[in-house]
């Protein structure tokens, strides 16, 4: 035989054996993966594993945590605001809630109602200055939190217009208060006072807010405006004040 047919004839064989090689390689990776896929995973992420989420409201967080336990579940406590009209020291609240299917594992984060250890009221500091009204809240064991400019006008500047929690409400001692205060009078233009006689109380507030006017009288608390001042009509500028007086309550 040539020396070049017998060249011919091993190209051939090594390109044969070159392209089965790789059809070898390609069809074991292909059962590598089929395997991996339906064997491997399965285990690895635990598809198919999964655990219905107990109910653990009303349950003390002792028992909320052995049922999650028992479930095989993890879990985080949170503490929320104390609420007077739920049950105290026991879970109001869960996330995710019952019966939705999770994986095991899954962290489950339930909201203990804590009973706080002493009540205080809330002082009433709107219309006070800032410094009295810190000092005031801090005089009740709570804490000012945060101090907002409100678009609300007063006769003063840096007065106090809003609160949360509001006043005379009972908060656990350490709560954290927000303050909203004034940038005091608007100069430049006027506004014209509503007519507010003869209005319920809590409407003729509204009015005088909604002109922009400032009306505080905190003796006049129900019933109807027997009597304002200054009288309907009049220019003020933004932020100046509006008394009202009832019967029971003056001004």
């Amino acid at each position: 035989m040539a020396r070049s047919d017998r060249g011919g004839i091993l190209s051939v064989l090594g390109d044969r054996a070159f392209w089965l090689g790789l059809v070898v390689i390609v069809v074991g990776l292909i059962v590598f993966a089929l395997l991996f896929n339906s064997a491997v995973m399965p285990i690895w992420t635990r598809h198919d594993a999964a655990v219905q989420v107990p109910d653990v409201k009303e349950l003390t967080p002792e028992d909320a945590q052995s049922a999650l336990l028992l479930a095989g579940l993890d879990w985080e406590e949170q503490e929320q605001p104390y609420n007077p009209n739920v049950p105290a020291d026991v879970v109001v609240d869960q996330s995710p809630s019952a019966g939705t299917t999770v994986k095991p594992g899954r962290r489950i984060y339930y909201y203990v109602n804590v009973s706080p250890k002493q009540l205080v009221v809330v002082p009433r500091v709107v219309s006070l200055s800032e410094g009295k009204a810190r000092e005031d809240v801090g005089d009740r064991g709570l804490v000012v939190d945060r101090v907002e400019m409100d678009t609300l006008r007063t006769p003063y500047e840096n007065t106090v217009t809003r609160q949360e929690p509001a006043a005379d409400s009972r908060v656990p001692v350490g709560t954290r208060v927000t303050l909203w205060i004034s940038p005091g009078v608007e100069s430049g233009r006027q506004v014209t006072v509503p007519n507010v006689t003869g209005m319920l109380v809590e409407e003729a507030r509204a009015a005088i807010s909604e002109a922009e006017l400032w009306v505080d009288s905190p003796r006049a608390v129900e019933g109807e405006v027997t009597r304002q001042e200054p009288a309907r009509g009049e220019r003020l500028s933004p932020g100046q004040e509006v008394r009202i007086y009832t019967e029971s309550g003056g001004d």
